[in-house]
């Protein structure tokens, strides 16, 4: 059991870790232009995320969750040249929710608050690529949101324990990733070349 729970966290790291290759050429191409806010942030809060999903008793999911740390560190630094948007007041509230999530994990020592937080300032970030994505889908690497997306399927089969804690978040990036790749492969049926003023 040990054995799977270790083959599908190591290949959902994997996978996210090789989407992040396109994604990079595309960005230095300025095929892809990440959101900065929104990378930055995700460089953030996989690193709280990390921390407690260790201390709510999360084994080999913590493969993926590194990758997640990799990825974002990379497009965060990228972005910085080639990415698109900058810092909002929305932006330093999100950083700062993120900062009272910690806080609020180290007083009252419950993991799940910090990743609840963890996923709300997501989601805040991640609307940003929706909605920039909605208006410019070739801006995105759609194959990277793929495997991203099928890297937060075998992620599922990596946690070895139902606590809500430590579940919650795979879920939570099955049905974000799989929007995004929604979004991408619908919206460029409609638009066939970005603006380029998005």
């Amino acid at each position: 059991m040990h054995g799977f729970l270790f083959l599908a966290g190591a290949m959902a790291g994997i996978l996210n870790t090789v989407g992040l290759v396109p994604y990079v050429r595309d960005i230095f191409r300025h095929k892809t232009k990440p959101e900065r806010a929104m990378w930055w942030i995700y460089a953030a809060l996989f690193g709280l995320l990390f921390a407690a999903q260790m201390q709510a008793g999360a084994r080999w999911l913590l493969l993926v969750t590194a990758a997640y740390i990799l990825s974002t560190a990379v497009i965060a630094v990228l972005s910085l040249r080639y990415g698109y948007g900058t810092f909002h007041r929305r932006d330093v509230i999100s950083l700062a929710i993120a900062a009272l999530g910690l806080v609020m994990w180290l007083l009252t020592d419950k993991p799940l608050a910090a990743i609840a937080v963890v996923i709300v300032v997501d989601f805040a970030g991640f609307w940003l690529t929706l909605v920039k994505t909605w208006h410019a889908p070739h801006s995105e690497t759609l194959v990277s949101w793929q495997l991203s997306f099928v890297g937060a399927i075998l992620s599922i089969f990596s946690v070895g324990t139902w606590k809500f804690a430590v579940i919650v978040y795979p879920v939570y990036a099955i049905l974000g990733n799989g929007f995004l790749v929604w979004l991408i492969m619908y919206r460029r049926t409609k638009i066939a070349v970005d603006p380029v003023d998005f």
